[in-house]
C-alpha cells in the first residue's frame, strides 16, 4: 500500500540526503564513512516475493540456496493453502500486483490476460520439453517445471507381510488383497474423499490404466482437451468399474467427510494398510510412524502389466509481467535452473525428477516398488492437456463425490463434465 508522507523543506532535504539511493522494494542495510565501507557491512538487498501452495517446509533449502548465494535478493515466500491460491493470485494479478515469482496458475488464460512474462530465450533450451509443454503456449515458455510429482499407492510392509500378502498386480488382485484385510480389522485403504482432487486422482488411477495411457486413448485425450471428443464416449466403462471400490466396500460413503490429514494418521497408524499419494507426504509420515516400512506400487487397472503412476511436471515457476524486480528475479530463476538450485528443491521434495537437463535424482527406497512403471514412463496426468478445460477436473472429483453418495451414475457424472468442459472452450475463444 502506498504511503503519503507531509514534511517540511527542510527535512525533505534532510531525507534525500539520508536515504539517497534506497527504493522501492530494496533494503539498504550498509554503512559507510566518506567512501569507506566497513567489512561488517551488509549489501542493499532486493526483496523478490516468492508463491506457492505448499508450505514453506517444501522449500527450505532451496531458500537457504537463494540467501546463501544471493546476498543482493531477499527471497520472501508467500503460502497461500491450495484452496484458495488460484483466486487469491489471480485477482492480484489482475490488479497489476500479486507476486514477483508465481508457482502454477500458468495457464492458456493466464498467458493471454499478459499475466506472465515470455521466458523462452532465457531457459526453454535448458528444460526438457516434457516438462515445459504444459507451460508453452504458441512456441512461447512461460514457466520453468521442477521435480516432477507422482502418486501410486503406498503400502505399510509389515501389515502386508504379517497376512502373507502379495503386491497386486491387477484391480481383482487388489481387491483379494483388501478382503483379507477387512477379514482381519483393517481398513484395506485410507482415503480422504472430502477433497474431490483425491476421488478425481483415484478414478485417473484406474483410468489410465485402463483406457488414457493406450495408444488410443492418449489421442483421445488431446482432442478432449481440444473440445473435439468426449469423457462420457470413452470413460464411462472405467468409471463403472471404478465403482467396484465401492461394491467391495473399501471406500465407503462416511469417507466423504475425511480430510487428508485424517486418511494420513489412519495410515501412520496402522489402522489402514495403504494410502493413494505422493511424495509430499513422506516427511510426515515418518514423522508420525519413523518405524514404519513403506513401499510403493502403481495405480492398477484391470488389465494387469506395469500400472501407472498419475503425475506429471509440478510446480512451475513463472515471473510476474508486472513485477518490478525483474533482474533480482531473473537471478533467482537463474539459480532455480542449476544442478545446485534443482538438488536444493528436490532435498524437500524427494521422489520426483528433475526437468532441467543433465539433472538426474537417486530415488529413495521407498519407491522401489513403483520402479518398473518409471522405467517404462508410465507416468501421465492426462489433465495437463486438457488445456483451458482442465478447470473440469474439480468438476469429475465432484461427480465421484456424488456417485459415491448415491446421487449421480457414472454417465451422469461425465456427461456433466462434458458440459463444463465446453463451457470452458466456448468461453475462451
Amino acid at each position: 500500500m502506498k504511503r503519503t508522507w507531509l514534511v517540511s523543506a527542510s527535512a525533505m532535504l534532510t531525507l534525500s540526503i539520508l536515504f539517497t539511493g534506497c527504493s522501492k522494494n530494496t533494503t539498504d542495510n550498509s554503512s559507510t564513512v566518506g567512501n569507506v565501507t566497513p567489512k561488517d557491512a551488509t549489501v542493499t538487498k532486493v526483496k523478490v516475493r516468492l508463491s506457492y501452495w505448499n508450505k514453506e517446509d517444501s522449500v527450505k533449502t532451496l531458500l537457504q540456496l537463494f540467501k546463501d548465494k544471493l546476498p543482493d535478493v531477499d527471497v520472501e515466500y508467500q503460502f497461500i493453502d491450495n484452496k484458495t491460491y488460484p483466486d487469491v493470485i489471480k485477482t492480484q494479478l489482475a490488479a497489476g500486483e500479486g507476486p514477483d515469482i508465481i508457482g502454477g496458475i500458468i495457464d492458456a488464460n493466464t498467458v493471454k490476460a499478459g499475466y506472465f512474462e515470455d521466458l523462452t530465450e532465457r531457459y526453454a533450451s535448458k528444460y526438457y520439453e516434457t516438462g515445459t509443454s504444459t507451460v508453452t503456449f504458441d512456441n512461447k515458455l512461460y514457466g520453468l517445471p521442477q521435480a516432477s510429482w507422482f502418486n501410486g499407492v503406498y503400502y505399510n510392509v509389515d501389515l502386508f507381510a504379517k497376512y502373507n500378502l502379495t503386491i497386486p498386480k491387477t484391480l481383482d488382485e487388489y481387491f483379494q488383497v483388501a478382503d483379507v484385510l477387512k477379514k482381519n480389522g483393517i481398513k484395506p485403504q485410507a482415503i480422504g474423499l472430502k477433497n474431490p482432487n483425491v476421488a478425481g486422482q483415484s478414478f485417473l488411477g484406474l483410468a489410465l490404466n485402463d483406457y488414457i495411457g493406450t495408444t488410443e486413448g492418449k489421442k483421445w485425450n488431446e482432442d478432449f482437451g481440444k473440445g473435439t471428443a468426449k469423457m462420457v464416449d470413452a470413460l464411462e466403462p472405467a468409471l463403472t468399474t471404478w465403482t467396484e471400490y465401492l461394491k467391495h466396500g473399501v471406500f465407503t460413503k462416511d469417507m466423504l467427510g475425511l480430510e487428508e490429514e485424517q486418511a494420513i494418521d489412519e495410515f501412520t497408524s496402522g489402522k489402514a494398510a495403504m494410502f493413494q499419494a505422493g511424495p509430499w507426504y513422506m516427511d510426515t509420515f515418518k514423522q508420525k510412524a519413523p518405524n514404519m516400512k513403506i513401499d510403493m506400487f502403481p495405480n492398477l487397472g484391470t488389465k494387469g502389466g506395469l500400472g501407472w503412476m498419475v503425475g506429471g511436471p509440478g510446480v512451475s515457476f513463472g515471473l510476474n509481467a508486472k513485477s518490478e524486480v525483474k533482474d533480482a528475479a531473473y537471478k533467482v530463476l537463474d539459480l532455480l535452473s542449476t544442478l545446485e538450485g534443482q538438488n536444493a528443491y528436490w532435498a524437500d521434495n524427494k521422489g520426483g525428477s528433475s526437468f532441467l537437463k543433465g539433472v538426474t535424482f537417486e530415488m529413495p527406497a521407498e519407491y522401489n516398488g513403483a520402479q518398473e512403471a518409471f522405467k517404462a514412463g508410465n507416468v501421465m496426468y492426462p489433465v495437463n492437456n486438457w488445456g483451458v478445460a482442465g478447470a473440469a477436473f474439480t468438476d469429475l472429483g465432484k461427480g465421484i463425490q456424488e456417485l459415491i453418495a448415491g446421487i449421480k451414475t457414472p454417465h451422469q457424472v461425465l456427461e456433466a463434465v462434458d458440459k463444463k468442459a465446453a463451457e470452458l472452450l466456448e468461453k475462451s475463444k
